[in-house]
């Protein structure tokens, strides 16, 4: 019976230590955020549909704008990549902490190719703040990653652009 009593207590005290290191300040910042995919995005023939400044083939871009009152955030990415005959195209929204993750998929690749996009996205359920921006991008390899700083309290909108020298972009 001691034995018993003494490798409770021994579980409680462990537990206990568990959960008090946890960060109860990290798990209130996590945001419920939801994303879609607006309309269906057409191949461009590899190059933007639209033309955002001086964006070039060799590029692919974020312009992004927020709506503080409904809690949305609008991105349009230009220049994304994917098959040329893809079933659909999609994207998942991860966030942690201070880090918002957008991943970029296509189901099914039906042609041997690739095209570039421009796709609009639309995040809700954001709030006002500082935030490390991610997309991820299924061809993009080991170039340049679309990663930046998204301060939401200070600038409502803006762009961001990294440079592409592998095929679809380019060429």
């Amino acid at each position: 019976m001691r034995v018993y009593f003494y490798n409770l207590l021994a579980a409680i005290v462990i537990l206990s230590a568990i959960y008090s290191c946890t960060n109860e300040t990290d798990a209130s910042k996590e945001l419920n955020l939801t994303i879609s995919l607006l309309g269906t995005p057409q191949c461009n023939n590899q190059k933007s549909a639209e033309i955002l400044g001086n964006t070039s083939v060799f590029q692919s871009c974020i312009e992004y704008s927020f709506d503080q009152s409904s809690k949305r955030l609008s991105i349009k990415h230009y220049n994304a990549c994917f098959n040329c005959c893809p079933e659909s195209l999609y994207c998942t929204i991860i966030d942690r902490n201070d880090t918002i993750i957008i991943q970029e998929f296509e189901q099914h690749m039906g042609c041997k190719c690739n095209c570039l996009y421009d796709l609009n996205l639309e995040v809700n359920g954001i709030e006002s703040g500082k935030y490390q921006l991610r997309i991820i991008e299924p061809y993009a390899g080991i170039q340049d990653k679309l990663r930046f700083e998204l301060d939401l309290l200070k600038q409502k909108s803006g762009t961001f652009c990294v440079t592409r020298s592998q095929y679809p972009w380019g060429e």
